[in-house]
């Protein structure tokens, strides 16, 4: 599906720490997209040091959960990440371990502007994803 006009992306940046399986961390420029066309989804972008780009797309409704307790049992699980500074923290598993750790605070903030947008969205999507789903299941 194409951005419909006028579906601005919702965009909130933070730092993050990443942590790889072999326990090297860096620090990161982080940024949470929303994007109407992609209204089930978020993107966690991470700007490495060496200036390399990194996303992770995932549902938005497992951040939500994540922030209050673990959620997930696929490639991508989040829950809250204990310690001095509240956290959340997303790890991805396939096809190796690495985990980013980003402020509570923004995360939350992030997820109470999607719910603020999410319904308007899903409702213009609704009939492109009712064709698609037409065309998978009429092939079948």
């Amino acid at each position: 599906m194409t951005e419909r006009s006028g579906g601005v992306p919702l965009r909130v940046g933070t730092t993050g720490l990443v942590v790889l399986a072999d326990g090297e961390a860096a620090i990161v420029t982080a940024e949470l997209v929303y994007r109407p066309d992609d209204c089930l989804a978020v993107r966690l972008v991470l700007l490495g040091p060496d200036g390399a780009e990194v996303t992770w797309t995932f549902a938005w409704e497992l951040l939500a959960l994540g922030l209050m307790f673990p959620a997930g049992d696929g490639d991508i699980a989040v829950r809250p990440a204990p310690g001095p500074l509240a956290g959340v923290e997303v790890a991805l598993v396939s096809p190796s371990v690495a985990r980013v750790w980003l402020p509570a605070e923004k995360a939350a903030d992030f997820v109470r502007k999607v719910r603020r947008r999410v319904g308007r969205d899903v409702s213009s999507i609704a009939p492109a994803l009712d064709l698609e789903l037409t065309a998978i299941t009429s092939g079948a």
